[in-house]
């Protein structure tokens, strides 16, 4: 009412007005503020405390969850950590075949070469087993035009070796070892079929749910790597068959992509084989200089993708059309002609060569090997050398002195 009646009847004075405000308000009760805050914060604790207990609670349930889940996970594990004698009775090692394999990617050693391991014998090979449940049918392609595409592999690269051929020529070959391969899911929508391949074993307790449910769901031992090759629909495996080395034949061409060796910061020369300048002549420490990199006012800057020094390796790479020498079927080994990117120890992806699709076709085997069972496999298997001597191919019947005649000195 005052502060109307000072409004309305008087010419407004903001001052008055701000002092009648100021002191006309209810005084604070500080204790009766206090006892409200309490009651406050005590409803607060006991809120907080009970929802503290029910999170226990749920933290408790998830935990026993997945404690379920892991030991489903282990009873799917197979006992990848034996090993067999027979080997070393039944085949010998040669200088040729690399007497150390790497073992399989569950038992790492802590340090700098955590990813891999060498071992002097071979695991247990268990696809046989795997895939006993299983009824793969083999098919072939009439139309001369198709395009089929199977599924890859999932490999570990061992190291280089070589071998000789019956005409006395010399094979630089790259050994890769496969670490059961296991088809873990079916990617299928209207337009697309991919398989996912997994390989290799990776401790159980470094999982997170996702990729347990993930593994549970296939009903296979968990994986350490996964790769998903598209696939046409009539090649499709089930879920958890195994495949081995015999999927590849031995002469067929194969695309094969990993991670080059990374050898740091590299200069022009060794990284786009520029030419070095001149030696003498008055140059003096610019041997291996990149040289002039643009021109004068015009254009007046340098343009992009010029060839410059920098990172050298560490990239993903795919070596097309590399030819499959030689397969080891009991150690799951594969021989192929040339280098593969990557060190020792890398993985490595291997699928049927998309360009040299007309020489594959009558040697691959769709969608995969298909074992029968009882039936006597070859362990080895290697590509066959040509029936004549490449060398003489190259010469002619002149080159050599004829029956009764002397040769030339």
């Amino acid at each position: 009412m005052l502060l109307r009646f000072i409004t309305t009847t008087h010419q407004l004075n903001w001052a008055s007005l701000y002092y009648f405000t100021k002191h006309t308000r209810p005084k604070a009760q500080p204790h009766k503020e206090k006892t409200r805050a309490k009651a406050i914060s005590d409803d607060k604790s006991g809120k907080i405390a009970k929802s503290d207990q029910e999170q226990e609670q749920r933290q408790q349930q998830e935990n026993l969850k997945k404690k379920i889940e892991l030991e489903k996970l282990r009873a799917l594990q197979p006992k990848m950590h034996t090993w067999s004698s027979f080997y070393e009775t039944h085949i010998p090692q040669t200088k040729k075949i690399p007497q150390t394999i790497y073992l399989s990617l569950n038992e790492q050693q802590e340090g700098r070469n955590k990813h891999y391991k060498k071992f002097t014998q071979p695991p247990i090979d268990i696809s046989e087993e795997c895939n006993k449940n299983f009824v793969i049918k083999q098919h072939t392609y009439e139309d001369p035009f198709a395009q089929p595409k199977r599924a890859g592999l999932i490999a570990v690269k061992v190291g280089m070796t070589a071998q000789w051929d019956k005409w006395g020529y010399r094979h630089a070959l790259t050994v890769l070892q496969l670490d059961n391969n296991q088809v873990v899911q079916i990617v299928k929508n209207d337009t697309y079929t991919g398989l996912q391949i997994g390989a290799g074993a990776v401790n159980i307790k470094t999982l997170k749910k996702p990729q347990i449910g993930h593994f549970l769901k296939a009903n296979i031992p968990p994986k350490k790597y996964i790769k998903e090759f598209p696939i046409t629909p009539e090649n499709v495996l089930p879920v958890g068959y195994m495949l081995s080395a015999r999927h590849f034949t031995p002469g067929q061409y194969i695309d094969i992509q990993g991670v080059s060796t990374g050898k740091g910061f590299g200069g022009t020369v060794k990284r786009h084989n520029f030419k070095t300048q001149p030696a003498t002549h008055g140059n003096s420490l610019c041997h291996r200089q990149l040289g002039s990199t643009g021109q004068r006012q015009d254009p007046g800057r340098v343009f992009k993708g010029k060839k410059m020094p920098g990172h050298l390796g560490n990239d993903k790479v795919t070596c097309e059309g590399i030819q499959i020498y030689r397969i080891d079927a009991v150690r799951q080994l594969i021989y192929v002609k040339g280098s593969v990117p990557g060190k020792p120890g890398s993985v490595v992806f291997l699928k049927d060569s998309w360009k040299v699709q007309k020489k594959n076709k009558d040697l691959l085997n769709f969608p995969t090997l298909a074992v029968e069972n009882g039936k006597e496999y070859a362990k080895e298997i290697v590509m066959e050398a040509p029936l004549e001597d490449p060398e003489m191919e190259e010469t002619h019947e002149n080159d050599f002195p004829k029956a009764g005649e002397d040769a030339e000195d």
